[in-house]
């Protein structure tokens, strides 16, 4: 895990298959990475059918931090541990600027992303950190 990404995140925007989604849908969600290449997903049994909120669909999981390429963002790869999603690659990139990140992530059977802006399958995500 990258020592930067360690630490409490809350969502502050989402978008799914192109679309933005009302604040009120992700407001609660709260992210934790871990220095053990773990994440947590508070209030992650909130989710609404149809990938709507909480796209991992798991309180916990792994996370893959990828080495980054010559002029490609950085990989990351969420694979939550429980859920419809459970064991599969939610393949992602992510960008860190200070205290937001944001990533954007395929599910299962899409191609990983290469810019921020999500088409059918996938989902984006920004984070803003929040005090322990």
């Amino acid at each position: 895990m990258l020592k930067e990404l360690v630490g409490k995140w809350k969502v502050i925007g989402c978008q799914l298959n192109a679309e933005w989604l009302p604040y009120s849908i992700f407001q609660e969600f709260r992210y934790s990475f871990n220095a053990d290449d773990t994440y947590k997903l508070a209030w992650s049994e909130l989710s609404y059918p149809q990938f709507v909120g909480g796209f991992p669909k798991s309180k916990t999981g792994k996370v893959v931090i990828h080495s980054k390429s010559d002029g490609a963002h950085q990989q990351i790869d969420l694979i939550p541990h429980d859920g419809p999603f459970a064991g599969k690659e939610l393949k992602g990139i992510f960008e860190l600027d200070h205290d937001v990140l944001k990533a954007i992530f395929s599910f299962p059977g899409t191609e990983r992303p290469t810019v921020f802006n999500t088409t059918q399958g996938q989902v984006y995500e920004i984070w803003q950190r929040v005090s322990e």
